[in-house]
C-alpha cells in the first residue's frame, strides 16, 4: 500500500499534476470558495428527497386533528407531545398510545414505533429513475435529531432504534446502481433550540420531574441534551460521520451555518477529491455567503424571479404543503410540477421536490402516479430541461408576479411563494437553449391549434442572421410555421405529443443569440 501511494505521488509530481494534500480544502471561507459548482448540478434541473423519519408516526395518528398548514404540526408533532398543555392534540393521542409523558414517556417511544416496515429501497430508487429526477435522496436528520443512518455516536437512529436498519446506506447504494447523483439534508441545527426549552420549562416545579428529558441518564441516547457547546461538538462529529461514511454528491442544511460551516465544509469538500465525487453545496437562504454553491429557496419564498446565480426552489409534493405525511395528504397533479420546473428551469433555476412517504416507508398511489407523470412528460420532452441554460429573454405572458398566498398559522397568516401555476395558460411560455438550439415551452394548449410566439417575432433577434430554418414539436416531428412582425406562427397537429406543455425545438441560421447566462456563477 504504502509502495502504491509514494508511486502516485511521484508521477503526479512528474506529470505536474496537484496532489490530494495540495487540492485539498483548508477550513476557512478564502480557501473553501475555490470550490466550484460541478456540471452535473448545472445540468441536473430536477431532484427529489423525502421527508421522512419518526415524526411521520405522529402524522398517521388519525386521532390528531386535520392541521392542513405548511406540515410543521406533524413534522415537529414533539412540539405538542412535551407541552405543558395536557390539551395539546398531539399530547393527547401519544399518551392514549404510550401512557403519560410524566411517567418518563417520550419522543423515544415513537421513535420505537417507526418501524419502516414497507420500505423497500429498490421501489424508491425505481420511481426516482422513472420521475427523471438526476438527484435524489432523503432528510438524514430532521429538527427531532434521529438519524436515518446507523450511527456510531449515539442510538438515536435508525440503525438502532426503530427500524434497526441502515435505511440511508440502502437507499443510497440502489440509487448509485442507477448512476443517480444522492443528495442528504441536514435539519438538527435547530434541536438543540428545542428540546433544551422543554427541559427548562418541564423544570419549573415537580409536577414534571419524571419526564424523560429531566432523567440523569437523558443524554445517553437524546445526544443533542446538555451544554450548547457539547451540542455543537456531537453536531459536526454526526455531520462528519455521514459524510465520510455515505459519501452523498450533494448535501444542504437548515440552519447549517450556525455551528462550524468550515469544518463541515472541508470535510464535504475532501471527500470528493478523496473518493473522486463531483460534490455539490445547496445553499439555502444565501447562510454560507452570496458565492458559495446553488442557492436554495424553500417554496421560492423571497426568491427574485431572476438570478444569475444557479438556483433550486425546494417544494413539496403535498397540495397543502406539508412536508411530512400525514393521514390527511394530498398531492399536487404532475402537471402542475411540470410548468413549475419549466417556469424554473427557464429563469435558471430547478426543482428540488420533497416527497411525502408514508411511516412504514411506503407511498400513497397518488404519489407514485405524480412523480410517473413527471417522468413521462420528461422522457418526451427532457431536452429542452436537462442540460439546459436560459435564453436572454426568459419568457412572455405571466412573468412579473406569479406569487401564490399560503396559509401558514393565526399569528403568521400568510407567506409568498412562487410560482402559481394556476395563473399559467397557453400565452406562457417559457425558454431555454442546448447550445445553437433554442426551446419554447408553452405552458397551455390553445384551442385554435395555433401557437402564438410574441418574442419570436421578427422584431426581436433569434440569432446572428435573424432567421428561424425550422421548428419541430418534440414527440411530434417538423410543423409549419410563419414568422410575422408579431409573432412566430406555428401550426399545431390535430394529434398532439401531451396536453400539459409542448415543447419547440427551433433552429436558427447563424449563431443563437448569446444567451443572458450559461457560466457556473
Amino acid at each position: 500500500m504504502k509502495s502504491t501511494v509514494v508511486r502516485t505521488l511521484l508521477l503526479a509530481a512528474l506529470l505536474n499534476v496537484p496532489s490530494f494534500a495540495e487540492k485539498q480544502y483548508d477550513a476557512d471561507w478564502a480557501d473553501l470558495n475555490r470550490h466550484e459548482i460541478p456540471d452535473w448540478a448545472l445540468d441536473a434541473k430536477f431532484g427529489i428527497y423525502a421527508h421522512w423519519g419518526p415524526y411521520s408516526v405522529i402524522g398517521s395518528w388519525e386521532d390528531n386533528p386535520t392541521v392542513p398548514q405548511d406540515g410543521n404540526y406533524y413534522t415537529v408533532g414533539y412540539r405538542g407531545i412535551y407541552s405543558r398543555n395536557a390539551d395539546d392534540p398531539r399530547r393527547v393521542a401519544f399518551e392514549k398510545r404510550y401512557g403519560s409523558v410524566k411517567d418518563g414517556n417520550g419522543y423515544r417511544k415513537v421513535c420505537e414505533d417507526f418501524t419502516a416496515r414497507e420500505f423497500d429501497p429498490v421501489q424508491w430508487a425505481e420511481l426516482v429513475l422513472e420521475s427523471g429526477a438526476k438527484y435524489a435522496g432523503t432528510c438524514a436528520v430532521h429538527h427531532d435529531g434521529y438519524l436515518m443512518w446507523d450511527s456510531a455516536i449515539t442510538d438515536h437512529c435508525a440503525g438502532k432504534t426503530g427500524p434497526k436498519r441502515d435505511l440511508i446506506a440502502e437507499l443510497f447504494a440502489e440509487l448509485e446502481k442507477r448512476d443517480i447523483k444522492t443528495i442528504a439534508s441536514f435539519h438538527h441545527a435547530r434541536t438543540y433550540k428545542f428540546f433544551s426549552g422543554w427541559q427548562k420549562n418541564f423544570s419549573k416545579g415537580t409536577e414534571y420531574a419524571g419526564v424523560d428529558l429531566l432523567q440523569p441518564d437523558a443524554g445517553d441516547y437524546y445526544w443533542f441534551l446538555g451544554e450548547e457547546q457539547q451540542f455543537a461538538e456531537k453536531r459536526l462529529a454526526i455531520t462528519e460521520e455521514f459524510i465520510n461514511k455515505y459519501h452523498p454528491s450533494v448535501i444542504w442544511f437548515d440552519g447549517g451555518a450556525k455551528d462550524n460551516p468550515t469544518d463541515i465544509l472541508a470535510t464535504f469538500f475532501n471527500m470528493g477529491l478523496r473518493e473522486n465525487i463531483e460534490t455539490c453545496l445547496h445553499n439555502k437562504d444565501r447562510q454560507f455567503g452570496d458565492t458559495m454553491g446553488v442557492y436554495s429557496y424553500e417554496r421560492g419564498y423571497l426568491r427574485p424571479p431572476m438570478l444569475t446565480h444557479p438556483w433550486e426552489d425546494d417544494a413539496t409534493s403535498s397540495v397543502s404543503g406539508s412536508w411530512c405525511w400525514w393521514h390527511g395528504c394530498t398531492y399536487k397533479p404532475a402537471s402542475d410540477l411540470i410548468l413549475r420546473l419549466c417556469h424554473l428551469t427557464a429563469n435558471n433555476g430547478g426543482l428540488l421536490l420533497s416527497l411525502n412517504p408514508r411511516a412504514d416507508g411506503s407511498f400513497d398511489p397518488e404519489m407514485v402516479e405524480q412523480l410517473k407523470g413527471i417522468g413521462k412528460w420528461l422522457k418526451q420532452n427532457g431536452e429542452a430541461i436537462h442540460g439546459s441554460r436560459p435564453w436572454k429573454i426568459q419568457g412572455e405572458g405571466h412573468v412579473d408576479r406569479t406569487d401564490l398566498r399560503y396559509i401558514w398559522t393565526e399569528k403568521m397568516p400568510h407567506r409568498y411563494a412562487t410560482p402559481d401555476v394556476s395563473r399559467f395558460d397557453h400565452t406562457d411560455v417559457r425558454f431555454t437553449t442546448q447550445g445553437n438550439t433554442l426551446y419554447a415551452i408553452q405552458l397551455g394548449i390553445p384551442s385554435e391549434g395555433i401557437t402564438r410566439i410574441k418574442s419570436l417575432s421578427f422584431k426581436n433577434r433569434v440569432g446572428s442572421e435573424n432567421r428561424i430554418s425550422a421548428v419541430e414539436l418534440v414527440g411530434h416531428g417538423p410543423v409549419a410555421f410563419t414568422r410575422t412582425d408579431d409573432a412566430l406562427e406555428v401550426a399545431l397537429p390535430k394529434q398532439l405529443p401531451n396536453d400539459i406543455a409542448l415543447v419547440f425545438k427551433i433552429s436558427v441560421k447563424g449563431q443563437l443569440e448569446r444567451l443572458l447566462y450559461q457560466g457556473k456563477r
